[in-house]
C-alpha cells in the first residue's frame, strides 16, 4: 500500500463514526461538537488529498502532516490545567526522542523491524501516553505532539546528508493517523468500561487542582 494511503482511509473511516456517534463519549471529555470534530477531520482530508506544503528550501512542511497537527496539538494544551501543562509538554518531548531514537534503529538496523513501523510506533506511543498521562485530553496532547516533533527531529537529522529536508510527508501522516486510531479505540473502550463500572472521569476543578 502507497504512503498516505493508510492516513486517508483511517481519516474516511474517522469522519464516518463520529457522523455515526461512536465517538460522542470521547468527544464529551475532550469537548469537542461532533460538529467541530467532524469538521476537523474533513479539513485533515482535503489537505491530505491535495498535499499542500510550504517550501522554506531545502525544508519542505506538509499542512496535514505538520501544520494542522501542531495548531490542534496547541488547542489541546490550551485544555489542560495551567499548572500541569509544562509537565505533559516535557513529557511529550521526551516521548518524541523515544520514537526518534526507535526510528534511527530501525533506519540503521531493520532486521530489528519485527513488523509494520506503523503499528510499532504508534504503540510504544500510545502505551506510553497511558503510562504518563490519566486524563484523555493530556494523553492526546502528548501523543500528537511527540509524533510531530519526532518526525520533524527524524526528518532534519536525514536531511543534513540528503541535502532535503520534508517534515510531515505521507509516510508520516501515516504514523499520526494510526496511533490516533488506535488511541480513538483504546479510549473508547476504557471510557465505556469505567462508566459500566461507575468509575467517574471527571476533571478536578480549580480549587482541587490547588489543593493537590
Amino acid at each position: 500500500m502507497n504512503e498516505g494511503t493508510v492516513a486517508i482511509l483511517i481519516q474516511w473511516c474517522l469522519i464516518c463514526l463520529v457522523w455515526m456517534g461512536s465517538f460522542d463519549l470521547l468527544l464529551r471529555e475532550l469537548n469537542l461538537s461532533r460538529r467541530r470534530m467532524l469538521a476537523i477531520l474533513v479539513a485533515f482530508l482535503v489537505c491530505s488529498f491535495v498535499s499542500w506544503t510550504l517550501a522554506f528550501a531545502p525544508v519542505e512542511i506538509s499542512l496535514s502532516g505538520t501544520i494542522m497537527p501542531l495548531l490542534f496539538s496547541g488547542w489541546l494544551y490550551v485544555q489542560i490545567p495551567a499548572q500541569r501543562r509544562r509537565f505533559h509538554l516535557f513529557a511529550a518531548i521526551v516521548m518524541a526522542w523515544i520514537l526518534f531514537w526507535l526510528r534511527w534503529i530501525f533506519f540503521t538496523d531493520p532486521i530489528l523491524l519485527f513488523w509494520d513501523e506503523r503499528i510499532i510506533l504508534p504503540t510504544v506511543a500510545i502505551v506510553a501516553a497511558v503510562i504518563i498521562n490519566r486524563r484523555g485530553v493530556s494523553q492526546l496532547f502528548c501523543l500528537l505532539l511527540s509524533i510531530v516533533l519526532a518526525d520533524a527531529i527524524y526528518g532534519l537529522y536525514f536531511g543534513k546528508m540528503s541535502g532535503t529536508c520534508q517534515l510531515g510527508s505521507e509516510f508520516a501522516q501515516d504514523l499520526i493517523w494510526s496511533s490516533l486510531s488506535f488511541w480513538f479505540c483504546f479510549r473508547v473502550v476504557w471510557l465505556w468500561i469505567c462508566r459500566w463500572i461507575g468509575w467517574s472521569h471527571a476533571e478536578p476543578s480549580k480549587s482541587d487542582a490547588r489543593r493537590g
